[in-house]
């Protein structure tokens, strides 16, 4: 009996360093998340660049999403100015029925008139500070024409994107019924758009990658809206971790991205801010929203962001700090070459975790793989983007938005790739095929 006892104290105790073993290995983020414990329904922390995932909470489950919807809405709308079709100056035509809509002061902030028109400026300005459900709506139907051909294309635009979760019924986040008459008849009055944290964090990467003009939008804290007009507005931003408002702070310099509000949603906020040279998105969905102006939101966005921050550090990896070695070049002069990243690419670190400990699975184009055997062609030049390199750190993978695998980065070579003699060539067939 004794023995037996003895036995199973040393099983219970080696089950216990196995555990320990388990944790460091993860570098504690098991441990860190889990003190964080924030009082949202989903949440997600990335980076604003690769999209490696640094924190998610439910960062999958479709919610409400409200006025978050705007981001994709003004995506579509620099992707017109951006092409031509569309221009800062335009002059903007408002329609009766969203002249009305902006006279609901439960709906929207801002006030136009169906007697004059609004430049394509101001409405983009009085969408992202003040959130005004009324001008992006204006600014859709002058993209498409009108809004059910708007929310046609904002569903093309979600798919091209990836954002499987999205749901989308109106343009500015508010629901079915508040819309009226831009609305259904065929959908109930309660529904709204809806979305995954997940996809609102690749909404806010993908606008940050293309037009990070946007910024110089969102970081504004006041603004007025056709001052000296007949709209004349004193719009003030519902972001109020922005320097000058409630929720600033020195130590986390926000500067967008959206607010989002609903009965439904909840305080949403999907916030972004560049520390020492890094940026990072955080979603959060679903906090508390007791009354206009309820700062939950952004403390718990500032939970999160301080968070990331004291549990991981960012490391640049480049040439001189990081290559993939012994890539097989079976008809090159020498059978092995190096790689590195093709960018200089961050990677998040947790404190425990090294440099030194991060590998790469290399994936080779198929216009660069030796067609007979499997590796690299030779010849290539220095600095030729070949392939990819998915990324762990001893032994445990990096999540990144939208992958199943572990974060992917593309890769080069570091030195000229010269190709063997063909003497050379045909010994190596010929034991290949031995």
């Amino acid at each position: 009996m004794m023995q037996h006892n003895s036995q199973k104290r040393r099983l219970q105790i080696g089950l216990f360093w196995c555990a320990l073993m388990l944790i460091f290995s993860l570098g504690g983020v098991t441990a860190h998340a889990a003190d964080l414990n924030l009082n949202v329904k989903s949440a997600v922390a990335v980076d604003a660049t690769t999209g490696q995932v640094l924190y998610q909470k439910n960062a999958n489950k479709a919610l409400p999403i409200a006025s978050m919807t705007k981001l994709l809405s003004i995506y579509i709308v620099l992707q017109q100015i951006h092409s031509g079709k569309m221009h800062w100056n335009q002059q903007v035509k408002v329609s009766p029925q969203i002249a009305k809509m902006s006279q609901n002061t439960e709906l929207t902030n801002v006030p136009l008139s169906s007697s004059r028109t609004y430049s394509v400026r101001e409405l983009y300005d009085a969408t992202l500070i003040y959130s005004a459900n009324a001008a992006i709506s204006a600014l859709g139907n002058a993209v498409s024409g009108s809004p059910h051909q708007f929310i046609k294309k904002m569903r093309a635009t979600a798919e091209e994107l990836n954002l499987n979760s999205a749901k989308l019924i109106t343009a500015s986040g508010i629901t079915n019924g508040q819309a009226a008459s831009l609305g259904y008849s065929s959908l109930a009055s309660t529904d709204e758009n809806t979305m995954s944290a997940a996809d609102v964090a690749k909404l806010a990467k993908d606008l940050l990658a293309m037009y990070p003009q946007i910024l110089k939008t969102t970081s504004q804290a006041t603004m007025w809206f056709d001052k000296g007009g007949t709209s004349q507005t004193k719009m003030t931003n519902w972001n109020l971790m922005l320097k000058g408002l409630s929720q600033y702070s020195s130590t986390l310099p926000v500067d967008g991205l959206k607010t989002g509000t609903s009965n439904a949603a909840g305080g949403n906020f999907v916030g972004t801010v560049n520390k020492q040279g890094h940026r990072i998105i955080t979603v959060v969905m679903h906090a508390s929203n007791q009354s206009t102006g309820d700062p939950a939101r952004f403390v718990q966005t500032r939970h999160l962001m301080n968070w990331v921050y004291a549990t991981y550090r960012p490391v640049t990896l480049n040439s001189k700090t990081y290559q993939v070695k012994n890539i097989n070049v079976p008809m090159g002069k020498t059978t092995q070459t190096n790689a590195t990243v093709a960018e200089p690419t961050t990677v998040w670190l947790t404190k425990s975790q090294q440099t030194n400990q991060i590998k790469g699975h290399v994936t080779i184009n198929s216009v660069y793989a030796e067609k007979k055997q499997a590796g690299l062609a030779a010849p290539l030049k220095a600095g030729t983007v070949f392939g990819t390199a998915t990324l762990t750190v001893n032994g445990q993978s990096l999540p990144q938005l939208g992958q199943t695998a572990s974060l992917t980065v593309p890769i080069k070579t570091t030195t000229k790739v010269q190709r063997a003699n063909w003497i050379v060539r045909t010994w190596r067939h010929l034991l290949a095929m031995i």
